[in-house]
């Protein structure tokens, strides 16, 4: 079986090249979930993608010394969610499953600060970058040819890569674009051959017509600009280049970007957000807690990451709720939700102006694509992106160049003697 032989070559890594362990995890979680629909969900499958992949991690975390003192706001958030699964649980399975699947995007944040310590893992990750923008083009081409999957017609598939497991080729083209910009190292050859990988993936992602995956990619180069203003020229200039490539390949994608649209003829009037399911979901949320009489619900939450009730109740459907913020906000309660925003706070907004400024160029882009995937959600639970997405702004933010390790060094210890951490 092909989920069994990519466990192995994950625990295989990690016995014999552990150097390589990070980034095999993110091949693992990207590979799993490209055909993880030929598998039933039973107990096998279960281990390979929740429990191998948390073990070797959390033994690779406890090798390195990963964690420090300042993480007690992690324990805490994982200790909660724990009790929640205990007292508070829906569908035992499915608390289970999502809360290990939270974890173990979570803890890809101790590992990337351990690794910003160690190398300069964005430069690093160029080549594998270069290899995951090679990787899902052939593996559409792949689904499409023996029909595996589907999109939102039999036209066009993206295979088991569906809906917000896609979030993930928005993070490789903007890393893919700022590699092309600013590596002056690499070949007018290699360059272009980027260059027509970042064109291929946006043209899939143009036929799939995922918003929030355009979004992502525009307000991630948007800040990236604001950021870069020395690169406006060559930014501008690929951005042509880019766009008139898209307009001549468009006959290749036009078929299957019209029967796409023809199936998703709502997000095409600006005038239907009130039938959007994010949008009603919200609304349903305030007038669930509006007319519970629960004070405990509308503390420690419902059913922790369970919603197909909630779909149900108020779509007639098994629609889970979308949106992270609402998932949050229902799953955990007040509690869960101000525990999640010290997290993230911690984490991502506290200590960013200790950044090296060529990363802040980089971090503040990734931080705009997670705050846009919270909106409409699937951050929770998914693991094509996430535990990628949480590495990448954790080793950039933590990534000390030679020049200030020394610097920095000493702000460390003067900010460890004030906070007494």
């Amino acid at each position: 079986m092909l989920i069994i032989a990519i466990g192995l070559l994950l625990i295989l890594v990690f016995v014999t090249r552990q150097s390589l362990f990070p980034v095999a995890l993110v091949f693992f979680f990207v590979l799993f979930d490209m055909f993880d629909g030929f598998y039933k969900d039973n107990q096998l499958y279960a281990a390979i993608r929740y429990i191998v992949p948390l073990t070797l991690l959390l033994i690779y975390l406890y090798n390195k010394r990963a964690f420090i003192k300042s993480d007690g706001i992690f324990l805490i958030l994982v200790l909660y969610l724990l009790l929640l699964v205990i007292y508070n649980p829906g569908d035992v399975i499915v608390s289970v499953k999502t809360t290990i699947a939270v974890i173990m995007a979570f803890l890809m944040i101790p590992l990337g600060r351990y690794l910003g310590g160690q190398v300069d893992f964005l430069k690093d990750f160029e080549k594998y970058n270069r290899a995951l923008l090679i990787l899902i083009p052939a593996y559409i081409i792949y689904a499409n040819i023996f029909n595996i999957g589907r999109s939102y017609t039999f036209d066009f598939t993206t295979g088991f890569l569906v809906a917000s497991r896609m979030y993930l080729v928005p993070i490789l083209l903007f890393l893919g674009i700022h590699y092309i910009i600013t590596n002056k190292d690499r070949s007018i050859y290699t360059k272009l051959f980027d260059a027509g990988l970042i064109i291929l993936n946006i043209c899939i992602l143009i036929v799939i017509t995922r918003r929030t995956s355009l979004g992502m990619i525009v307000g991630s180069l948007f800040v990236y600009l604001l950021l870069n203003r020395k690169y406006f020229f060559q930014m501008l200039g690929l951005v042509l280049v880019l766009g008139a490539a898209l307009v001549l390949s468009y006959p290749l994608y036009k078929e299957k970007l019209s029967a796409q649209m023809a199936n998703r003829e709502r997000i095409q009037d600006i005038d239907t957000y009130e039938e959007e399911g994010r949008y009603l979901e919200t609304l349903y949320l305030l007038e669930y807690h509006e007319k519970s009489d629960d004070i405990s619900e509308l503390l420690f939450g419902v059913k922790l990451f369970d919603t197909i009730e909630f779909g149900l109740k108020f779509f007639g459907r098994d629609r889970p709720i979308h949106s992270d913020i609402n998932m949050i906000f229902y799953s955990t309660g007040l509690v869960g939700f101000l525990l999640f925003s010290v997290f993230l706070i911690h984490y991502f907004i506290i200590g960013n102006s200790k950044i090296a400024p060529e990363n802040r160029k980089v971090y503040y882009p990734l931080l705009i694509m997670f705050l846009i995937i919270l909106i409409p959600g699937r951050f929770i639970g998914t693991f094509t992106f996430a535990p990628l997405l949480m590495l990448l702004l954790s080793a950039v933010k933590y990534y000390i160049p030679e020049d200030d390790e020394e610097e920095y060094q000493l702000q460390s210890e003067a900010q460890l003697m004030r906070t007494g951490i």
